[in-house]
């Protein structure tokens, strides 16, 4: 299989950024992440518009979604906490491969899924220097002419949520200019940048993650990356085997149930390797948006999330299912809370405070012992339709980062793609948990 990339180039906003928003500044969440980017990749089958050159079209409405979203096509300034927003511009990579769109996602399914990584501009934690754009875009062509969008959005000043509305208005756009709409017709939403406003920066040092700037395979990181499909039917039986009260007709959420399923395997193979009991510590991401009181609105841009965290204690024999999604749904639940007092006066400590115990926590345990968990089931990937189709897949690479998971719905809404991250002996027992062959497809 071989890429190769055509072309490099900085797409600047349609219109120029305004003197008085040159200047973006930080919100507390925004500084307390770490260095690394977000990867989104969105696939396509062969569109059916040979006179519209598919580049040309997604440079042109990339360049006037950027006005809106213009915190993109800056860099950020670390000594000043602060994006210098004179737009440098967004990059734009264009690439292609010598292989049809369903061989490449066969593939990877079943053996590489270090070839995701090729459809990406950069490594994710190529960011946090001046020279380092905070927008990365590549578009590959397959010899089929099928297609992928590769996204990278920096962390430092955006999370899953923000991509995510990011990617559907460029989408909407991209569809406007095919219909020959003027570009000053009404957007059906409004990104907002004012989250330093709710939650102003204090100057400090975010989490530390060590991840290299420069492209990695696996056999560099030792880290395996599958994903693991769960239908609707088996997400239903999980969740009844999930429920603590049989009684009750209220089931626990398809997510935290198929963390919970997960997690358990994850935590039985390393208390198994360490034939002792163990504690773990889980973390999930809760977005803050229309949680608030005032509810904080759902295009409002920036990183809005807690870090709700739940200490597991697994015995010799393993750990409980049922009592592992207890723990998680209560900890989310708790966040959940927090939200509506957080932009109250005492709302930076809750945030301050909940990134120290993580710090802290994460200092005291080996990084076996270190789960991460994200739930992307709700954002609407599969809805951005460039004009040219609806995407086919949506996936995520092979990420360096271990014990991590994160889930996308898949193609349908009914079913989800959990994208486990392992060490290879741990993926391959992983592959064989009991639980995991009985309710993954």
């Amino acid at each position: 299989m071989k890429f190769e990339v055509v072309s490099r180039e900085f797409i600047k906003p349609h219109h120029s950024t305004p003197p008085s928003l040159r200047d973006y500044t930080l919100s507390l969440v925004d500084e307390l992440l770490p260095t690394m980017n977000l990867p989104t990749i969105i696939y396509y089958a062969t569109d059916n518009h040979s006179s519209i050159s598919r580049c040309e079209h997604l440079k042109r409405s990339l360049s006037k979604i950027l006005t809106r979203y213009y915190p993109y096509a800056g860099r950020y300034i670390k000594e000043s906490f602060m994006v210098d927003c004179s737009d440098q511009g967004a990059e734009f990579v264009e690439a292609v491969v010598d292989v049809s769109l369903d061989d490449f996602i066969s593939q990877t399914k079943n053996a590489k899924m270090e070839l995701l990584n090729c459809l990406l501009p950069h490594p994710i934690d190529a960011g946090d220097e001046v020279t380092d754009p905070l927008l990365a875009v590549q578009v590959t062509a397959f010899a089929c002419g099928g297609w992928a969008i590769g996204v990278l959005a920096s962390h430092r000043i955006a999370d899953m949520s923000t991509s995510s509305t990011f990617i559907d208005e460029w989408a909407i756009n991209a569809n406007q200019l095919l219909e020959g709409m003027d570009e000053n017709d009404e957007y059906p939403m409004s990104p907002r940048w004012t989250s330093a406003s709710l939650f102003p920066g204090k100057k400090l040092s975010g989490l530390p993650r060590g991840l290299p700037r420069v492209k990695e395979d696996s056999d560099d990181h030792k880290i395996v990356t599958k994903v693991f499909s769960f239908n609707k039917s088996s997400i239903l039986r999980i969740r009844e085997m999930a429920r603590l009260d049989k009684s009750s007709e209220r089931l626990p959420t398809r997510v935290q149930s198929v963390f919970g399923i997960i997690g358990k395997a994850i935590m039985d193979i390393q208390v198994a390797n360490h034939a002792s009991s163990k504690e773990f510590l889980v973390s999930q991401t809760v977005n803050m948006r229309e949680k608030t009181d005032p509810p904080i609105h759902k295009n409002q841009c920036g990183n809005l999330f807690l870090v709700s965290t739940a200490h597991i204690v697994a015995g010799k024999r393993g750990v409980e299912f049922q009592s592992i999604v207890n723990l998680l749904t209560q900890s989310v639940r708790s966040e959940v809370e927090n939200c509506k007092t957080i932009l109250s006066v005492g709302g930076q400590v809750i945030i301050t405070d909940g990134f120290d115990r993580l710090t802290r926590t994460l200092a005291n345990l080996d990084s076996s012992s270190n789960l991460v968990f994200s739930d992307w089931c709700k954002f609407p990937f599969y809805e951005a339709d460039f004009g040219l189709g609806k995407p086919v897949w949506i996936s995520g690479i092979n990420s360096p980062l271990g014990n991590n998971v994160y889930l996308f719905s898949d193609k349908f809404g009914e079913g989800i793609e959990a994208w486990v991250n392992l060490n290879a002996n741990d993926m391959h027992k992983f592959q064989q948990d009991s639980n995991i062959m009985e309710f993954c497809t």
